[in-house]
């Protein structure tokens, strides 16, 4: 018996699954993970994150009439905005060189080929599922409340109902007809912005907050 063909999202999930591994790897993700983050470490890679949402949003809106609308999330910087006010950051801080270089990339997906753009969503979306479990580690590193206007919007908005959203997203995005050309445009679109992400996260200046938190209970001990 033959073994059905994987759907477009297993395929993205499959052509990005190394970058995934490497971006959980960074030390800006792990101490995201641990709680031991300190604050402007967070805030400066949030602001980033900021501006790959912002610029990702404008060129999928310039795109839209060539999108499927079902496939178009609502924003999110809004929330990435509000935290970085609760945090004392800039939501206008000038973008790393790999976040502009990746805006140009939407820019010019936008207007060339719209449909890969959607390889970029499909990534910034199924990031929300993983930040879900954040919220926790960062309460403690942010020093701040698990509630809306904190700092936290980002990773909390929608949290209720993300799993089934999140479910949503892929089974709409398996059931839409697109060309092999266009498939193949959205996954290496997807592996682009999952190395890019890995590079971004890695260029985040980060103190290795693990260590110091290991020696301190070392010499506690």
């Amino acid at each position: 018996m033959n073994s059905p063909l994987p759907t477009l999202p297993d395929r993205i999930r499959q052509a990005i699954a190394p970058a995934h591994v490497a971006v959980e790897q960074t030390p800006f993700a792990r101490g995201m993970v641990s709680g031991t983050i300190g604050r402007a470490e967070y805030v400066a890679g949030l602001a980033q994150l900021g501006c790959l949402h912002r610029e990702l949003e404008s060129a999928t809106a310039s795109a839209s009439a060539s999108l499927p609308a079902k496939l178009i999330p609502p924003p999110r910087t809004p929330a990435i905005e509000r935290d970085l006010f609760a945090l004392g950051g800039e939501a206008d801080a000038e973008p790393h060189a790999v976040v502009a270089e990746l805006t140009e990339r939407f820019y010019h997906w936008a207007q060339a080929t719209p449909t890969a753009l959607l390889g970029a969503v499909y990534v910034m979306e199924g990031s929300r599922m993983g930040s879900m479990v954040l919220a926790r580690s960062l309460t403690r590193a942010l020093k701040v409340e698990p509630r809306p206007g904190q700092g936290l919007d980002y990773h909390i908005d929608g949290i209720a109902t993300r799993p089934t959203d999140w479910k949503a997203f892929r089974a709409q995005l398996a059931g839409t007809e697109f060309s092999e050309d266009d498939q193949a445009l959205i996954v290496a679109a997807a592996v682009q912005v999952m190395d890019a992400l890995t590079a971004l996260y890695s260029a985040v200046p980060v103190a290795d907050f693990e260590a110091i938190a290991m020696k301190l209970e070392t010499v506690a001990v």
